[in-house]
């Protein structure tokens, strides 16, 4: 008995730093999961601020655009005019090369 004794004690003695770097490990891997789960919901809320900022910006720029067409639609027009002319010179000349 005293045999079997002394192999369970060394057994355990064996294994009780294992089992203590295993928690230690599983200690560890908590705290990054939770790091990497907060960085993770601040990336989405600064999508989710970046996102609403475009929204408004965007709506804002409709709303002075059609502002502006409906003040000067003559000038409007020209711009028009302009910017597809523009457009149309650009793509001949890629279409050329």
């Amino acid at each position: 008995m005293n045999r079997n004794a002394n192999v369970t004690e060394t057994v355990e003695q064996a294994i009780q730093p294992a089992d203590e770097a295993a928690r230690a490990a599983a200690r560890a891997g908590s705290r990054v999961r939770a790091r990497l789960e907060h960085r993770l919901h601040a990336a989405k809320a600064s999508l989710h601020n970046g996102q609403e900022r475009v929204r408004t910006t965007a709506r804002h720029a409709a709303e002075n655009t059609d502002e502006y067409v409906h003040s000067n639609p003559w000038s409007a027009i020209g711009i028009a005019a302009v910017a597809g002319a523009a457009i149309a010179v650009l793509l001949s000349t890629r279409m050329h090369r």
